[in-house]
């Protein structure tokens, strides 16, 4: 009896440091893998940084409720794109197809079916735009929209200065406007892309429509300005 109560001993003394290891191990997991919260909080600074950045508001009750409008917003953005982006990307598909194929009326159809499913989100876009304007100038708000679509209106209207250099004041207002309203439709879109397909769709508008109305000729005028940035490549 005597020489087994020391191995009873040890064996449990090492069942305890095992325990022991082993709780850290799950404790120090547990630390070091991110929570749920922890993950859309990282998801939320990523989105709002830039934005804050580029307002440079040096108002900290200002900045704070622009957070939270704004975090308020994603949320909602990204819980309704997880119900709704097997549906839009359907449906851009055949907007795609519509178009390779030459199909106006088919495109628009997919258009039509689009804005109709947008048209469920329209609630808290309007939300969003309420509550910036409660801390924000129309400007400003621009702003906003501007960093979450990438600068794209002002990428694409100097663009289209470049290849239309004749456009009067009144044209290039037309243009302006359109584009702003591609952005303001691409603020509730998911992935870049699908921002990138509503400016598409005003870009069919302004050249296809407007512009051919007034005049142009877009796809000889955009021929026209790749064989100048070509020939300028080359000289350079």
């Amino acid at each position: 009896m005597k020489s087994i109560l020391p191995l009873v001993l040890f064996s449990a003394l090492l069942t305890a440091a095992s325990l022991s290891s082993q709780a850290q191990t799950n404790s120090s997991a547990s630390a070091s893998t991110p929570s749920v919260e922890d993950k859309q909080k990282a998801s939320l600074d990523k989105h709002i940084k830039p934005v804050l950045s580029a307002l440079n508001l040096n108002d900290a009750a200002k900045e704070e409720k622009t957070r939270e409008v704004l975090s308020e917003f994603l949320v909602a953005h990204d819980a309704w794109h997880q119900t709704n982006d097997a549906q839009l990307k359907d449906l851009w598909n055949n907007f795609n197809r519509a178009r390779g194929k030459q199909d106006k009326a088919g495109a628009d159809k997919a258009l039509a079916q689009i804005d109709g499913v947008y048209a469920t989100f329209k609630p808290e876009h309007d939300k969003l735009i309420s509550g910036l304007a409660t801390v924000l100038s129309p400007e400003q708000i621009e702003t906003v929209e501007d960093v979450f679509t990438v600068n794209k209106v002002k990428v694409t209207y100097n663009v289209y200065l470049e290849i239309f250099p004749t456009l009067t004041a009144e044209q290039k207002a037309v243009v302006l406007k359109d584009l702003k309203d591609a952005r303001e439709q691409a603020v509730d879109a998911g992935p870049m892309t699908e921002k990138s397909a509503f400016f598409k769709k005003y870009k069919i508008v302004i050249e296809e429509d407007y512009l051919t109305a007034q005049g142009y000729d877009p796809k000889q005028a955009r021929k026209d300005f790749a064989a100048k940035q070509k020939a300028g490549g080359a000289a350079q």
